[in-house]
């Protein structure tokens, strides 16, 4: 304990009160005077000290510029002692027009832009207010608002600007305070304007009313607001939370491509690193479809290229842009302001009604300060009257007094006869009588000579005339809150003309999570896979129906080493189920397999799904809906057999689930949907089939390894599976382009795991089966070769045969070439045509 007292005099008190009481002046310091805007001018501090110092240096929209090093300096050495890095940050934001949706310094120079560019140093840089920034300072010399000593008492600063504008709403705020913080999106100016005129004309307008007339969010920036509801719940409470998006279109490019093209962006979002996150989730191989990204913004506007992959689904691509990327952000707008000293926040209506109360006492006080003004004038302009009427006298009085001094005094006790006569019948007047007060005295001895010719006097008298006019015109303000509201209005109005523009963000409506089937047209496609793992799609009307056994076009570019192996028709809003050969099963809609043409390669299986070590697709299924009563038939190459309800697999997972278990060595063959009262069809490669019914499978979990199918010779394996009912047609085609229709009842009825009866007979000229279809007779077929020739055929058009039989030729395969894969199209629409190899263009 120190001092002389020997600490007599300390008193101790508890430090768990004085930390509270210290961090609570702290806080509330931060608050009042640093972080949080006032309700009424909807400026913090410092953005008011700016604006009012550079009124103060006369730095008006139609004055010169200065630096912005000696505006920063004059308002830190006489009202802002923090700094001028604060200072200068704080003007250059009033400056900048991605900022404020009003700018209220017009800056010269280079302020900063939206990629994030610093501006440059403040001995650079000039500015002067906006002109829009004179009506934040209109009257605020004519003790329209309070003024308080500044920090040192050396100069005054006022607490509030006299702001004609409603500045909170139509340039929005944000700041961070202690414990609570601010964010309060911009307006349009227009809008706000006739909402504002609304509540003076009819106080008690209902927020549903001012909501049609304030849309929503206006931000300097343009781009959209996705929905109302967000606005709808911050306009009642103060609170909620905005969807913005950026504007984009999509436009053709050269070589059949697509971009999106970006030219407007959400409020505050940096656009270099915008352009740069969408480039490195490019390069992370999170964001698929996209070649190229650049910049093309210049000083007509902004312009962000994003190039598409030929085939690229651009409607998924700008989805996934949004999901991803800074161009779809959330607003969360927090109407936290200063109300009588205290942080409030406030929904719009009563932000506004505050406006409005500030204007009406700023008008209130200004009609003061000018009635004042005028009857002071009015005194004067009376004494000089008189002055006037008795000229010959005044001027004899003055000439014969020998000071200053004695022509006042002597004007102040001058009266005429007729006066004194006149003013003693007056009731209680004034002992002084009709004499010059000592200020009219004043005045009349400083009267210049030239006052007092003829045309001059006139004036006087005009003037008076005018004075007395509007003193009757201010006292009738005074009188009716109608006129004083009245000339408020008028006021807004004005501001309105001057000031006023049209909407820049666009309020769409808000849909919900986008769901990519509304963007993807619904219509058949034809899905192949290669034996490298490669999935495209093609639209199934590329290929008219031919006779049978034509060449086809070509479908697809392959290397020499891979070889189309699958051939899927399905919608393009369908679930693609892809089994692997380690018996999992992943799911992916048929829509985002990349439509790369007729000769496009397409892309690889594990860009699409998310693939295992070692493990690749070897199976198929198209679904539409996961509907009870369904099963999912599975079989191996093999020969064992397994039946799984639909329904086990209707939790899409990116990691894939286990579909069937395996015996080393085994691989998963195909997949079909049924309904649990079909036949089973199973065809080996080496000519064999075996049919046995649906209800000898009975349904197992998805881990089990299934029951035993058909019995297979050494080296067979089985090519395909089908579930038909009793009257169905099994069309076999062999790798050398033959092929057969056999009626279903050709083929004995087995118990399940028999070897079967001979399905095809297999030559070196017609070659081993490659695969199964169960058509009917007005189903289409689709065939694909090793080589990617591709041929669509009717199925009318090949002839029945017994079930021991070669068949006929369905392809015309090229030397080196073979039959790959063959897909059924359901319900085909017929394209009639006699000519072989006619595409449809």
């Amino acid at each position: 304990m120190g001092g002389g007292d020997g600490g007599k005099n300390l008193i101790p008190i508890n430090i768990e009160d004085e930390m509270r009481r210290s961090y609570l002046d702290y806080a509330m310091s931060v608050i009042i005077g640093r972080a949080l805007p006032d309700v009424r001018d909807g400026l913090k501090p410092v953005h008011r000290r700016i604006l009012y110092g550079m009124h103060e240096l006369g730095l008006h929209y139609n004055r010169p510029t200065r630096k912005c090093a000696k505006i920063t300096g004059d308002v830190m050495g006489k009202y802002h002692p923090h700094g001028n890095a604060a200072i200068y940050d704080a003007l250059v934001r009033m400056a900048q027009p991605f900022s404020l949706r009003y700018p209220l310094i017009d800056g010269q120079g280079n302020f900063g832009s939206v990629d994030g560019d610093p501006p440059a140093a403040e001995r650079y840089t000039e500015a002067r207010l906006a002109r829009i920034a004179g009506a934040m300072l209109d009257d605020i010399d004519k003790d329209t608002v309070d003024f308080r000593p500044n920090y040192d008492e050396q100069e005054t600063e006022p607490e509030v600007l006299p702001a004609r504008i409603p500045n909170l709403l139509i340039n929005g705020s944000e700041g961070i305070a202690v414990g609570m913080a601010s964010k309060i999106p911009p307006h349009n100016l227009t809008e706000i304007v006739d909402a504002c005129i609304m509540l003076i004309q009819n106080p008690a307008t209902p927020l549903a009313k001012i909501a049609e007339v304030v849309q929503g969010p206006d931000f300097p920036t343009g781009a959209l607001i996705l929905g109302r509801e967000g606005i709808g719940e911050y306009f009642k409470s103060g609170r909620g939370t905005v969807k913005m998006r950026a504007k984009a279109a999509i436009e053709k490019m050269a070589k059949d491509r697509e971009a999106i093209v970006v030219t407007e962006i959400p409020y505050q979002v940096n656009k270099a690193r915008l352009v740069a996150t969408i480039a490195e989730l490019v390069n992370d191989k999170k964001l698929e479809g996209i070649s190229d990204v650049r910049d093309e913004s210049d000083r007509e506007g902004y312009r962000v290229v994003v190039e598409l992959k030929r085939g690229e689904q651009a409607e998924v691509v700008l989805n996934n842009l949004y999901k991803l990327t800074q161009m779809q952000v959330n607003f969360g707008v927090i109407m936290l302001s200063i109300v009588n000293g205290q942080p409030r926040e406030l929904g719009i209506v009563d932000v506004l009604k505050r406006f409005i109360d500030h204007r009406i006492d700023v008008v209130r006080r200004r009609t003061d300060y000018l009635l004042r003004k005028a009857r002071e004038r009015e005194h004067l302009l009376i004494g000089f009257q008189r002055a006037l009427n008795n000229l010959d006298a005044v001027i004899m009085l003055i000439r014969e007094s020998k000071t200053p001094r004695e022509a006042r005094e002597a004007l102040m006790n001058f009266i005429t006869p007729a006066e004194a006569k006149e003013y003693a019948k007056l009731v209680d007047a004034d002992p002084r009588g009709p004499r010059f007060t000592e200020r009219q005295a004043q005045a009349i001895i400083e009267l210049q000579l030239q006052r007092l010719t003829g045309m001059e006097q006139q004036k006087i008298l005009d003037e008076l005339a005018e004075i007395q006019g509007r003193i009757n015109e201010y006292l009738e303000i005074l009188g009716s809150e109608k006129v004083l509201r009245a000339l408020i209005v008028k006021e807004l109005k004005e501001v309105q003309k001057d000031f006023g523009d049209g909407r820049r963000t666009q309020i769409v409506e808000d849909t919900g999570e986008i769901q990519l089937e509304d963007l993807v047209q619904m219509e058949d496609v034809a899905v192949t896979v290669t034996r490298g793992g490669y999935l495209k799609r093609t639209a199934v009307d590329t290929y008219r129906r031919q006779t049978r056994g034509g060449k086809g076009r070509i479908g697809m570019s392959t290397r020499a080493e891979d070889v189309v192996e699958h051939l899927i028709v399905a919608s393009t809003h369908a679930y693609l189920l892809i089994f692997t050969n380690k018996g999992r099963v992943y799911w992916l809609k048929i829509y985002a397999i990349p439509d790369a043409g007729t000769t496009g390669k397409g892309k690889h299986a594990s860009g699409l799904i998310n693939l295992q070590p070692d493990e690749t697709p070897t199976a198929f299924l198209p679904v539409k809906e996961f509907v009870p009563g369904k099963f999912i038939v599975l079989v191996t190459k093999q020969g064992t057999i397994k039946k799984c309800e639909l329904t086990e697999f209707d939790n899409p997972l990116s990691r894939g689930i286990i579909a069937i278990g395996l015996e080393e060595g085994d691989e998963l063959l195909g997949a079909r949907l049924t309904d649990g009262s079909n036949y089973i069809f199973l065809a080996s490669h080496e000519g064999m089939a075996c049919r046995f019914a649906e209800k000898d499978v009975r349904a197992m979990g998805r881990p089990a390894f299934g029951v035993r199918g058909m019995e297979l010779d050494e080296g067979d394996y089985l090519v395909g599976m089908e579930v038909v009912d009793k009257d169905g047609l099994i069309l076999s085609i062999s790798e050398n382009g033959y092929g057969k229709r056999t009626p279903l009842e050709d083929y004995r009825l087995t118990a399940r795991g028999r070897k079967g009866v001979i399905n095809m007979k297999t030559t070196p000229r017609i070659g081993k089966v490659v695969g199964i279809l169960s058509v009917r007779e007005d189903s289409d077929i689709m065939i694909i070769t090793k080589q990617g020739q591709i041929i669509r055929i009717a199925s009318g058009e090949i002839r029945q045969a017994g079930r021991s039989t070669q068949g006929v030729r369905l392809v015309n395969c090229d030397a080196g070439d073979q039959v790959a894969a063959a897909g059924l199209i359901p319900e085909a629409e017929v394209v009639e045509n006699g000519q072989e190899d006619l595409p449809l263009q």
